[in-house]
């Protein structure tokens, strides 16, 4: 046994020893593959917060296993003991295994908000089919000649579950419980990237987007770790039953440990009421330092506006939150709130952040580029589809620009863009991605929208329901006066708002807070001045749309 795992040990350090060399040697891989040395500082510097979110995970992973093995149970005896009944079920778990997870879980947070119901729901439904299956293949698996045994001696149905089918299909049920033990890892995460605030799964967005590859490793490893230890835990808990140690523990014992861990994973936060939740246009990034601040210094308290930051991690979402009312306010862009209003959102936009476009076409430097008609024959990456494509074709097209390919690169821009993937990004921020792409060695030059004939518009606004209190003329006018103050403590107390914005984002490592602390300086320039929607400038931004066909209200 010692000698099999010292030759595990030799086998992983020589695969860790290949990892770094090869790191070390290569000149890009950096970008997507950090060093196995680096990962583990960053494991041990932020030890704290990879606890912190190890623990949020857990507690999806458990809570998504218990209500699946909830679910998956009873069905799986109906099925074993009702044929008539098998031809109506046994469908219906293969659908609900063929529905792809990473899809649904968006779902799950407009349907129950913001809670651990909306990541544990998907968690369950990903680990219930291989769980439901086992349990009746293990139920079905009992010899008739015990069988007929049993009903010879006139048995109770109890007796024969108890002590004859349950015991014998224990096999197949651990086999299904250490599969979905393994997948629930899975679930969870899928479930955090659709709408949590924490836990290993949006740990690992955030460092991902913020092209800090250490972090999101770190947060894998975690994920990876936790899964193994759990498989490990099913295993010597099937040995233990195997050797009939479970005669030691009352049924009462396991079923109050079981009730123990719903109750625990069943504890959810709520808002308080009286507070209004905000949802942001995408993680937290210097675009939202006034925001934190103002909320840390009181300024929407002084208006009575009990204000609660939500973040998402996909862009196009914040409004959808608004509309179907698992949110107050939502922040997004003046392009997508066009779009979603000439399809009759009702809605109305209350305040003003970024008073300019943010986007623009970044491109590396030195790269042979020095006017717009230069990026002839380059490939273009972009991170947005549909009406957005639009909108990057018809600039290029304003300049008679053909480039050699468009490539969606997702979210992903910087680690394309820097790996060489793509000469240009459309879709990244000239404050926030040109600045990480710094942080990574790799310099960049900015064409504005304006040289593509793009007129002026807010880049980030405020918006409410137009049935809802938040768009009263009451809560608009509290609203601007406790954001613009906001906005002004921001520009006049950088530093200290720069901090107050740190202070609530614990997860940044040193090199994000590096990077972004030079994004929020860049991005001071493009803060409102005031909260008065220019009338001329929105008409002017909605005729050039509609004139280029990229705008067509219902």
């Amino acid at each position: 046994m010692m000698k099999k795992s010292l030759i595990s040990c030799l086998i992983f350090a020589i695969f860790f020893f290949i990892w770094e060399s090869v790191c070390c040697v290569s000149e890009h891989l950096h970008f997507i593959l950090p060093l196995p040395s680096k990962i583990a500082a960053a494991l041990w510097e932020h030890a704290d917060r990879f606890s912190f979110h190890t623990g949020v995970t857990l507690r999806e992973m458990l809570g998504g296993f218990l209500l699946a093995l909830a679910a998956a149970f009873p069905l799986a005896w109906l099925m074993a003991y009702f044929s008539s009944l098998r031809a109506i079920i046994q469908p219906a778990f293969v659908a609900i295994q063929c529905i792809p997870m990473f899809a649904l879980a968006p779902l799950m947070v407009l349907w129950f908000g913001w809670t651990y119901t909306a990541i544990v729901v998907p968690t369950a439904l990903m680990i219930f089919f291989p769980l439901a299956m086992n349990i009746y293949q293990g139920l079905c698996a009992t010899p008739k000649n015990l069988l007929e045994l049993f009903a010879l001696y006139q048995a109770l149905p109890s007796q024969i579950f108890f002590k004859l089918q349950l015991p014998w299909a224990l096999p197949q049920i651990f086999a299904g419980f250490r599969i979905s033990i393994a997948l629930a890892g899975i679930g969870a995460v899928a479930g955090e990237w659709a709408g949590a605030q924490a836990g290993l799964g949006i740990l690992m967005l955030e460092s991902r987007r913020s092209a800090d590859m250490e972090m999101m490793f770190g947060a894998l490893a975690c994920v990876t770790a936790m899964s193994l230890a759990l498989y490990g835990f099913v295993v010597l808990l099937e040995k233990g039953v195997n050797a009939r140690l479970y005669r030691k523990i009352s049924p009462a014992k396991c079923l109050a440990c079981l009730l123990a861990v719903g109750f625990l994973g069943s504890c959810q936060q709520s808002s308080e009421p009286g507070t209004t939740t905000l949802v942001l246009d995408w993680l937290p990034n210097p675009n939202h330092v006034p925001l934190y601040a103002g909320v840390k210094k009181g300024f929407f308290e002084e208006q009575g506006i009990h204000l609660k930051i939500l973040k998402v991690a996909d862009q196009s979402d914040s409004i959808s939150y608004l509309t179907s009312k698992q949110s107050e306010l939502a922040l997004t862009y003046m392009p997508h709130a066009l779009q979603t209003l000439a399809h009759g959102a009702q809605i109305v936009p209350l305040g003003i952040l970024i008073k300019e476009p943010l986007n623009a076409v970044i491109f590396r430097k030195n790269e042979g580029i020095a006017i717009p008609e230069d990026l002839t024959g380059k490939i273009v990456g972009y991170c947005v589809d549909g009406s957005h494509t639009r909108f990057l074709r018809t600039m290029l097209q304003s300049r008679e620009i053909v480039p050699h390919e468009y490539r969606n690169v997702g979210y992903d821009l910087v680690s394309a863009l820097a790996m060489k993937h793509v000469d240009m990004l459309y879709g990244a921020y000239w404050n926030i991605e040109c600045e990480n792409l710094r942080a990574l060695e790799v310099e960049t030059e900015v064409f504005p929208l304006a040289l593509f004939g793009v007129p002026p518009y807010y880049e980030l606004l405020f918006f409410a329901r137009q049935d809802s209190l938040q768009a009263t003329p009451q809560f608009i006018s509290a609203f601007q006066q406790a954001l613009q103050k906001s906005i002004d403590f921001s520009k006049n107390f950088p530093e200290e708002a720069f901090d107050l914005y740190l202070s609530e984002n614990l997860d940044k490592s040193s090199k994000t807070k590096k990077w972004e602390r030079k994004a929020w300086y860049k991005t001071l320039s493009a803060l409102a001045q005031q909260q008065t929607i220019d009338q001329e400038l929105w008409n002017n931004f909605v005729e050039w749309l509609t004139a280029n066909q990229l705008l067509s209200f219902n």
